[in-house]
């Protein structure tokens, strides 16, 4: 006991006492910061302050844009060039220069053709295509190609069927209606619980019930008023409303060349900019500027010097003295406007899905297969189109017509009307819309030329993706060989041409690198 007290008496050095650990400390660790990423596209900021983020109803989008988008798209086809240039191709690739082929196809109950049928319909089409218009101003083709140009431009046409015996032989006729005769803003709570949205009614599920077209006669047998306008209430069933739906329930229908108007504007302008200093860089213009040591600035205005204010080629004039001639020359347009333009059109050209060399006629950077590789893509949109318009327009008038036809007995084979109780089979038939050769239409025939020998491809699908109907090629052949006959003309001069080998059009096919070709 002694020891140990004479030990903590003694002392010691804080070197020579053991060091003791230190209590565990149980600190917290920092957690990472954990950020939360979602689309870009939806952030804020000042920059995107102007960038919509409520989304609007089709409603409320047709209601608000569609007067200005229809008066900016008929602007586009008045005033430029690329914008007439657009709907001229959606007329030329969609009806082309023969419209949309329809081609009966009655059979009888045990499916063979009925040939008769079939041709007396043809012929009766063939006739009613004349004067299909209440008017009798367009041709059935005409019509087809005013109808789609108007929807490519204001989003819309508007076809009325008009049926009885004041509208030709065949008791059918049609009447085209402009858009704008239809207000987007006409709306009203009707007592019977439907509901008129953008001069349309619809009933509380959606269905459209009738159409409201404004008019200029006072006394119309058939009025409506509105708002202290007068409007004409036409049953669905009898309007063919043709437009391209993009949003679901949209009740009208927008300019297809919506997304490039804007563009194309600015561009039309810039281009007359342009041209305008390019002008004035051309007359060499400028100014001339008095010295004052010489000449009184503020002198009598009245005190008028003669200064030449024209030239002549080789005509050098006298300026008074103590003036000299200061040069206005603007350089621009420079190299960059063809640069700046062609990036336009290009983006011009993606709004409205057509290619680039389609809407400019600039071939100067193609070859053959980037041509064949943007027409591919291009003529896959037309074919869509087409068959949109034959969906909606060309299908559902030779069905109408078709009914009112037979049921008037306005068609006969011979003497003998056709039976009213076929209507349905009547009704039968193939549309052909128009078909596009290619830039070297040999390769075209020969590879399906391989594929009819494969048993892969008909004849008759050949021939009508040239646009043309079977039956009709096949009757001119026939009829061609007995001409030949009686003429003497050997039957072996008809035989089929020998597939020809063809030598590559450029050193890049002959290198193989036409990638669109391999395959």
């Amino acid at each position: 006991m002694g020891k140990i007290s004479d030990f903590f008496r003694m002392g010691r050095r804080a070197a020579d006492i053991e060091p003791q650990p230190e209590p565990r400390r149980h600190t917290r660790k920092a957690l990472p910061r954990i950020t939360l990423r979602g689309y870009e596209s939806a952030e804020g900021g000042r920059l995107e302050s102007s960038w919509s983020r409520i989304p609007q109803s089709p409603i409320t989008i047709v209601e608000r844009e569609w007067l200005t988008l229809c008066a900016r798209g008929r602007d586009a086809q008045m005033n430029m060039d690329h914008g007439k240039k657009f709907l001229r191709l959606v007329r030329k690739n969609v009806v082309g220069a023969s419209g949309v082929l329809v081609i009966p196809t009655v059979t009888f109950p045990d499916g063979s053709m009925d040939a008769l049928a079939c041709k007396a319909i043809a012929e009766a089409w063939r006739e009613w295509g004349l004067m299909p218009e209440v008017t009798e101003t367009l041709t059935w083709r005409e019509l087809q190609g005013l109808a789609v140009q108007s929807v490519a431009r204001d989003g819309e046409i508007f076809v009325q069927k008009l049926k009885g015996r004041d509208y030709g032989k065949y008791r059918y006729q049609l009447q085209l209606i402009d858009a704008t005769r239809i207000p987007p803003t006409l709306r009203e709570d009707l007592r019977n619980g439907n509901r008129i949205r953008a001069g349309i009614e619809f009933t509380p599920a959606g269905k459209r019930v009738a159409f409201y077209i404004r008019v200029d006669v006072e006394d119309y047998a058939d009025g409506y008023t509105f708002g202290g306008a007068k409007y004409q209430r036409v049953p669905a069933s009898d309007m063919i409303h043709l437009f391209l739906p993009e949003f679901i329930g949209q009740p009208r229908g927008l300019s297809w060349m919506g997304t490039a108007l804007k563009r194309l504007h600015h561009l039309s302008r810039y281009e007359t900019a342009a041209v305008i200093n390019a002008r004035v860089g051309a007359t060499k213009s400028g100014f001339f500027q008095a010295d004052p040591e010489y000449v009184d600035v503020t002198g009598d205005p009245e005190d008028e010097l003669d200064f030449p204010e024209f030239a002549e080629p080789g005509e050098f004039d006298v300026i008074p003295p103590g003036y000299t001639f200061k040069e206005y020359n603007p350089q621009y347009p420079q190299g960059e406007f063809k640069t700046f333009t062609s990036a336009c059109l290009t983006s011009a050209a993606a709004g409205l899905d057509v290619s680039y060399s389609a809407l400019t006629g600039d071939l100067s950077g193609a070859n053959y297969s980037s041509l064949r590789a943007g027409a591919l893509d291009e003529r896959e949109t037309w074919k869509d189109l087409q068959q949109w318009f034959v969906d909606k327009l060309v299908r559902s008038v030779y069905e109408d017509w078709v009914s009112v036809a037979v049921l008037a007995q306005a068609i006969t084979i011979g003497p003998t009307p056709l039976r009213i109780d076929r209507v349905a089979q009547y009704k039968r038939a193939r549309f052909q819309p128009r078909r596009w050769a290619w830039v070297d239409p040999a390769k075209d025939a020969n590879a399906h030329r391989t594929e009819q020998d494969g048993l892969m491809r008909s004849v008759s699908e050949s021939i009508r993706e040239s646009g043309r109907d079977p039956d009709e090629v096949f009757d001119e052949i026939a009829e061609e060989r007995r001409k030949w006959g009686e003429k003497g003309i050997a039957l072996a001069a008809t035989k089929a041409a020998p597939i020809i080998e063809e030598e590559p059009d450029n050193a890049d096919e002959a290198a193989g690198t036409d990638e669109t070709d391999k395959g």
